[in-house]
């Protein structure tokens, strides 16, 4: 990938190691200044290799993430790539009639117009002329319907590929899979190659013949060879001669594009385009002819969504960096109080506040450098666990995932892993350095802190000061993350007055943690009356997420005690089980900020996996809707360019095989390359946009939904009525249309773009546009009266209008190539599709059940879903890690207790059930807090999210099964990193324990 979150990757592949550099330069002139401080710090890592470890898995986890997140880029940014490079080979740019304005958006290709194979001269010499080539011939690309005359097998589309033999310079070699190489200048006319792909899906062998269809009686040819070879298309592709297929289509003397291959190889070639289109540009403005930079704009495409993909993943790690975050701090805070007495003695001797700073820094560092280390392989090896699994998701799409790992990403992955852990540890050694000496010597707790004092009201000030700077800027923006941010910070700045006012520490944590719960469990619309058209983004998310949990949390610890008593009031009648429940939720209450910090990560991975699970099944569930899906089709049916059916009622009837009465309605629509801009709107300039005609059956049958609709109307029958009783007035898909609540994933996001409205609003003054062919210039007004939901089809992107109005403007665009059927009530609907297949299979049809394909869709969305929540998991590493820590300081610091409740009865199974009572305390908390919080935030997104007419389909339904899978790990993972410190206080000896100093 090239980009991390708009940052070039070979920017920050320099800008960290060097931050990575100056580091650990610092760090060794310090220890090269205080030797024995480091050595000291080194003696502490070693002397136990354990807890080093553990400490060690704690602190992998940010890098885990960021490794894992690149080696996800990588790898989708590759297998795109792939998919680009086996495609076009060594073809740079790409000459036609037209731009051809819907591949980015659809995968669709509209229909081109032929030029005159007499231009090709002239392209070529300017191309050579500019000496940035090695390569230019003329070309016919097409999609043919082929059988196989000797194993009858089909294949309605089949790529044909043709070049001109005396010009093939420059575009590779074709490759024989028998062994050798192959040459166009071979084949005859009426001889061809096929892929592997092609070979595979007809059953055939060298010297079959073929029947290919395009267009009145088919043409016979005989498979020369089966070929491997990058450029003649990634799918199922045959290649002839120009000459042989110029004969085959009829277009004798005609040529459908112009390859030019630039010098270099098949990537670095792309970096002469500029200098090419330059240097031909001239010579195509006086032919009409436009060029592409179709190499150079793929591999963006394939870097923008590795880009994209590596993003999402970060940003929904972000949760588990922060709980990662918040466990280095409570690490350091357990070390800390192993060593206070050693501490305060330094302290005592001369030793000061930056020596303690430096001894954590030091001994921070070398665990830092091995987390890294260890985090960056964990994450590799995840990324590519996770690449595995979309893998067999996106292979019902025919794409192949290519696993790749740039070293640039495990580069930024260690040291951007490494400078966040240094930073915490460095702000976490800065905090537990400020000690009383004469407490720490004795082992005392810390005197408490005076309440009310100047520095309550000084902290009090800033706070709301803070929060208005916030507040006015998320007003003046209309961005609710920082109007957010800015009303919780003034609900925190409660705390320090209310301590300030010496209001005990109960209420003075509860109220402002209640306030802060229900502020932001507060949905949209009680905020619209007077901040009306605020935007959010995934932002608003993460925030939302930590600030909730901190109220969360405080309300709990601080009214724990009432908890303890709520349980020994119903456990306590247990004669065995009372005094183990007792001691097991005592012990957390005295040391309330390491565990709230425990409870707060627990509470942390929990909320994220519930609403994330809550959220996207909702979603997947209202996306997975046949009826939004199909349009009230069942079957969508599409017929290649070069002998489309220009009526598929007749056509049905004609058939002989095909029952006119197993149909209902039939919709038709075509595909255009023209180009779309919006009138007196602030970007001026043309976009290349598919358009699309849809037949009088398709707009008065289909049942499309709006996800916002033209002011004067108030139904979607209403508008695709108008669409075609009104010549002009069109529709569009929802990808170019602004929306308010935009989470920041611009992956399939298009040139072409509308402003002036929010589609949020479901309502809108109607949108002149203008539509262009920029082959003769000719352009048409349109106006746009209605946005389609977020959730149409793929085959619905586009602007569209009625077919009478492109046939009438566009005549030579204007045929249909792809059909919708309704069928009758109990036809079968595989059935029927393969019964339209093989009528006409000369029309290369291919025929998909609505329902079928939306189903595949769903299973890999499901798939997709399933990874990221797996991703989410992750956070759990920095709750066992966190217990285990805990876990493990309590048994060292309660050696002595552990000794007297052995020898006043508490028998070994007792001490270890407490120690895992303890833990089960805090991860049933966790799990039950952040269910509470997770849901009712889910359910606020669902709600406001129903508000819109995209998703009215969309409910609140909570995945039991999915969150209970969930709460079980996180349980099980609780008890497990507590069992091993649990057994090892069991095993404590009275005797032993009660002489322990």
């Amino acid at each position: 990938m090239n980009e991390l979150f708009g940052i070039p990757m070979g920017v920050l592949a320099v800008a960290l190691p060097a931050a990575f550099g100056a580091v650990l330069g610092l760090i060794g002139i310090l220890a090269l200044r205080q030797p024995v401080l480091f050595r000291l710090s080194a003696r502490y890592v070693a002397r136990r290799a354990g807890r080093a470890a553990l400490i060690v898995t704690g602190l992998m986890l940010a890098t885990a993430i960021i490794a894992a997140a690149l080696t996800t880029g990588d790898t989708m940014r590759h297998t795109i790539r792939s998919e680009v490079l086996t495609g076009l080979g060594n073809i740079d740019e790409v000459i036609s009639t037209q731009e051809e304005s819907d591949v980015e958006a659809t995968g669709e290709s509209a229909q081109l117009r032929y030029l005159d194979g007499g231009d090709f001269a002239p392209v070529r010499e300017s191309a050579l002329a500019t000496g940035l080539v090695d390569g230019v011939t003329a070309a016919i690309s097409e999609t043919v319907g082929v059988q196989d005359l000797n194993t009858r097998r089909n294949e309605p589309r089949v790529h044909l590929a043709a070049m001109d033999p005396a010009y093939m310079e420059g575009f590779g070699q074709i490759r024989n899979v028998s062994g050798g190489t192959l040459s166009l200048s071979d084949l005859a006319t009426d001889e061809a190659y096929l892929n592997s792909e092609a070979a595979r899906e007809l059953e055939a062998s060298v010297d079959d013949r073929l029947a290919v269809y395009t267009g009145g009686a088919p043409r016979e040819l005989r498979v020369k060879a089966v070929m491997d070879y990058d450029g003649g298309g990634a799918d199922s592709a045959m290649m002839m001669t120009l000459a042989g297929a110029q004969q085959l289509l009829g277009k004798e003397g005609q040529i459908k594009h112009i390859f030019i291959s630039n010098n270099g190889d098949a990537v670095s070639g792309a970096r002469h385009t500029d200098g090419v289109i330059a240097g031909v540009q001239p010579t195509l403005e006086r032919l009409g002819l436009f060029i592409e930079p179709t190499k150079r704009d793929d591999l963006k495409e394939a870097d923008d969504a590795g880009g994209a993909f590596a993003s999402f993943f970060m940003i929904f790690g972000t949760f588990s960096i922060i709980a990662g975050i918040m466990l280095i701090f409570l690490i350091f805070v357990m070390l800390a109080a192993e060593r206070k007495s050693e501490m305060g003695i330094s302290r005592a001797v001369g030793a000061e506040r930056r020596h303690l700073i430096e001894i954590f820094t030091f001994e921070g560092m070398l665990y830092d450098l091995a987390a890294a280390a260890v985090g960056a392989v964990l994450g590799i090896a995840v990324g590519y666990g996770m690449v595995f699994v979309m893998a067999r998701a996106v292979g019902v799409f025919g794409v192949e995932i290519r696993h790749d790992l740039q070293p640039r990403s495990v580069v930024v992955a260690y040291t951007l892993g490494v400078l966040i852990t240094f930073a915490v540890v460095t702000v976490s050694a800065w905090r537990v350095s400020v000690l009383n000496i004469v407490s720490a010597i004795r082992n005392l707790p810390e005197p408490i802190a005076r309440v009310g004092g100047r520095g309550s009201l000084v902290l009090f000030a800033i706070l709301l000061l803070l929060a208005a700077l916030m507040v006015a800027a998320g007003i003046s923006g209309k961005a609710w993350t920082p109007f957010y941010i800015g009303g919780s910070l003034a609900i925190a700045a409660l705390v320090p007055l209310m301590r300030w006012l010496r209001i005990p520490d109960r209420l003075a944590y509860t109220v402002p943690g209640l306030i802060i719960i229900v502020w932001s469990l507060l949905p949209m619309d009680v905020f619209e009356a007077f901040l009306p058209q605020m935007s959010a983004d995934f932002s608003a998310f993460v925030t939302g997420g930590v600030v909730v949990v901190l109220g969360g949390t405080w309300v709990v610890m601080y009214n724990s005690d009432r908890a303890l008593a709520a349980a020994l009031g119903v456990f306590g009648r247990i004669k065995y089980l009372a005094p183990v429940l007792k001691t097991a939720i005592s012990y957390p209450l005295t040391n309330r900020f390491r565990t709230g910090m425990t409870l707060a990560m627990f509470t942390l991975v929990v909320f994220t996996l519930v609403v994330g699970a809550t959220t996207t099944n909702a979603f997947t569930e209202a996306w997975n809707n046949e009826e939004a899906w199909g349009g009230g089709f069942d079957i969508r049916a599409t017929t290649v360019r070069v002998n489309p059916i220009p009526d598929i009622e007749a056509a049905i009837a004609e058939s002989g095989t095909l029952d006119p009465a197993d149909f209902g309605s039939i919709g038709n629509q075509s595909l255009l390359n023209l180009e779309v801009r919006q009138v007196s709107s602030s970007n001026a300039e043309f976009a290349a946009y598919a358009v699309r005609g849809l037949d009088h059956s398709f707009l008065t049958s289909n049942t499309y939904g709006f996800g916002a609709m033209a002011e004067g109307y108030t139904s979607a029958r209403q508008v695709w009525q108008a669409v075609r009783d009104n010549p002009g007035l069109a529709v569009v898909d929802a990808l170019p249309a602004p929306h308010r609540q935009d989470y920041g994933f611009e992956a399939g996001a298009v040139d072409f773009q509308l402003e002036g409205f929010y589609v949020d609003d479901g309502t809108f003054d109607p949108i002149p546009l203008e539509v262009r062919d920029p082959q003769t210039g000719k352009t048409v007004p349109l106006t746009i009266i209605g946005v389609l939901k977020d959730a149409a089809p793929w085959f619905m992107i586009g602007v569209s209008t009625s077919q009478g109005l492109v046939a009438q403007q566009f005549p030579e665009q204007a045929t249909p190539s792809m059909h919708f059927f309704d069928l009758g009530e109990g036809v079968d609907a595989e059935r029927t599709a393969n019964a339209l297949e093989s009528a006409f299979l000369e029309n290369g049809t291919e025929a998909e059940v609505l329902k079928d394909e939306l189903a595949e869709a769903i299973g890999a969305n499901r798939t997709f879903i399933y990874v990221i929540q797996g991703f989410l998991g992750l956070g759990l590493i920095v709750g066992v890690a966190a217990l285990a820590v805990i876990s493990a300081r309590s048994v060292v610091e309660r050696r002595h207790e552990i000794g007297v409740m052995r020898s006043i009865g508490f028998e070994r199974s007792m001490v270890q059930l407490s120690f895992l009572l303890e833990s089960s305390m805090i991860a049933l908390v966790g799990i039950l807090l952040g269910s509470v919080l997770g849901l009712a935030i889910a359910y606020n997104v669902i709600r406001d999210t129903a508000d819109q007419p995209s998703w009215d389909n969309i409910t609140f339904a909570v995945p039991w099964t999915n969150l209970l899978i969930v709460y079980a790990i996180v349980y099980g993972a609780a008890l497990l990193a507590a069992f091993f410190p649990a057994r090892q206080a069991s095993r404590v000896y009275p005797a032993a324990a009660l002489r322990y100093e």
